[in-house]
This record gives C-alpha cells, structure tokens and sequence, in this order.
C-alpha cells in the first residue's frame, strides 16, 4: 500500500511540471533510401548539434514514408522552425516532383501516384511550423529504367503559396553543402534563410525561394531554467514522499542500512502511466542533453527512449530495465 501512494505521489508531482513553450522546438526529419545512410548520419548529427529534435528514417517503403510524413506533419505543428533532410531518388512527372521509396518500381507513368511521395508533401508539412522550415533534397540512387514521361530531378520545383523552400542538389555537391550546415552549426544564431542562400550558390544546387521572413533554427543561448525543485515545491508545497517507517520490510545493505525497496515491473509501469506527457518530455529532453536519446522530445517512450533509458541506467551501474524507478525519473526531472 505504502509503494502505491508513493508511486501516486510522485504522479502528482511530476505532473504539475509545465510543459516546455511550443516555439522553442525545432524539428527536423531525416530520410535516407539507397546508398544515403552515412550522408543523412552527418546532416543528423549537425541538426542535433543545433539542438533540433529528429525524426529518422532508413530505407522506408512507400506506406512507412507516407506514415513518417504524417507524423513529422503533427511535430512540425508543435515546433517554431523545421528542417527536412531527403537523400533518396526522386523523378519528374507532368511538372511535379516525387520523391522514391524503398521498393518503388514504375512500369508506367502514373503508377508514380501510388508509389511516389510529391516532395511538396514534406513541403507543406515543413511550412505547420510557427516560422516555417525548408526541405534540402540530395537526389541519389538510381530510379532504374523509367517510362516515357517521367525523368530524373535535377532541380528545384516551382516555389508553391503556403509550402516551405524546397532545395535540390546532385551528389556531387553534398561536401560544400555539409561545410556550410557544420559552420552554421557553430553560430549563436543560425538563421534557415541565409543558410539556403550560401547553400544555393553552390554548384549543382537549385533551390525554389528564399524564405522572406527569418526562420530561427537557433536564438542565440537560452536563458537558464528555473529549478525544477522551487517549481515542484510552489505548486504542490504539502506534498513529500513517505519515510522509511512506511517500508519497514526493507531489507539492510552490508553496512546495516536499509536500502530503498525495488519496484516490480508492473509497477515501474504504473508510474510511467501516470505521469504527465510534459513530464515525459522533461526525460527526454535531460536524457538528450546527457547524449543518451537523440529522437524527438515528443513525450512517446517508445523504442529509442527505452533504448535511451537502458544506457542511462548503465551508465549508473544499474540494472537496463527500459523503465524508469522514482529515483531516477526525480533525478531526470530535476
């Protein structure tokens, strides 16, 4: 009984935390089909550096692509500024371009409708941010032999109202491209605008316009946060977890002292039902900035948060469980 008023007053606790403002969040996405993997790891690895939040997807098929689409859309909607990074084939038909999924084969013209991705897709869901975003698109890969009607993309499509730019480059100039993402890494304040614009001097490189208004990947340093302690304690003051008189079946360590009772699974569960999804973020987010998670601070634990928590909980000589105890959930929040 004690264990379970504890676990619900930590709930309580960690619920009250608030949530982080929504234009504080940049968001990228990250596809690689093909032969693209190690070029989309160093776009990541500098977005990250940037402090963006990724989404990643490796050789997707059509409905995993169409589903990570969908998702980024409902991201970018809750960020301030996004990025889209594609390095997969990508063809031309009737003056639109589609980006090719793992296992797209194209026996006619129109089958592009059903097994392609228009790249304005990314585009508009790039363009739910508060600022906007832009995609920068690395058309890689061989398509294979294409029906009459559909060719290679080899430029920028037309700029389209209420989409974000959208950049296309050949192979060939990815190294002066990722020179110019590493440097802008580097600056206090990284501004998508004047990225697309050096990007787009580069040879092999089109981009379909430049964002007229400032795109903010990143504002400078932001101001430290407040103690999470002192926002605990203003919104719930009366509250405190028991004392040891309430596990008098504890058992004593070698030096005679009583250790803190283990939780079962089911209710490590239980508390991680509990919490807030605010709170959630507040994990990943602190798990981020340890180097342990590199996902998106969406407040879904799911197979890369656990992944994130388990090399936590190594790094503390505990055992990889995957779920969080109160210990540690108190000392990521704090």
């Amino acid at each position: 009984m004690g264990m379970r008023i504890a676990l619900a007053i930590l709930a309580l606790v960690l619920g009250s935390l608030p949530a982080t403002a929504q234009s504080e969040r940049v968001v990228a996405l990250v596809v690689s089909v093909g032969d693209g993997t190690a070029r989309a790891d160093a776009v990541q690895t500098q977005l990250q550096l940037m402090g963006a939040e990724t989404l990643r997807a490796d050789g997707p098929n059509n409905a995993q692509l169409r589903s990570i689409v969908t998702r980024f859309a409902r991201e970018a909607a809750d960020s301030r500024a996004t990025f889209v990074y594609l390095d997969a084939p990508a063809v031309n038909f009737e003056g639109r371009t589609f980006v090719l999924p793992k296992g797209a084969t194209l026996k006619n013209p129109t089958d592009i409708f059903t097994q392609g991705i228009p790249i304005q897709a990314f585009a508009r869901s790039s363009a739910q941010a508060e600022q906007g975003g832009a995609v920068a698109m690395m058309v890689a890969g061989q398509p294979g032999e294409l029906p009459d009607a559909l060719t290679v993309t080899d430029r920028a499509p037309e700029s389209v109202p209420g989409s974000a730019a959208v950049l296309v480059a050949a192979v060939d100039a990815f190294e002066p491209l990722l020179a110019i993402v590493e440097t802008a890494a580097t600056q206090e304040e990284i501004e998508l605008g004047a990225m697309l614009k050096q990007m787009s001097s580069q040879a092999g490189v089109t981009v379909s316009d430049i964002p007229r208004i400032p795109i903010l990947l990143r504002i400078g340093t932001p101001p430290p946060a407040p103690a999470r302690v002192d926002t605990a304690a203003t919104t719930a003051p009366a509250i405190a977890l028991p004392e040891a008189p309430a596990t008098p079946s504890a058992p004593e360590t070698a030096s005679g002292e009583q250790s803190e009772p283990q939780e079962t699974l089911e209710e490590l569960t239980l508390l991680e039902q509990s919490i807030s999804r605010a709170a959630k973020r507040s994990i990943q987010r602190k798990l981020r900035d340890l180097g342990h998670y590199k996902g998106l601070v969406d407040g879904i634990f799911g197979p890369q948060t656990r992944d994130a928590i388990k090399t936590f909980q190594t790094s503390r000589s505990e055992e990889p469980t995957g779920l969080l105890n109160r210990q540690q959930q108190l000392d990521l929040i704090s």
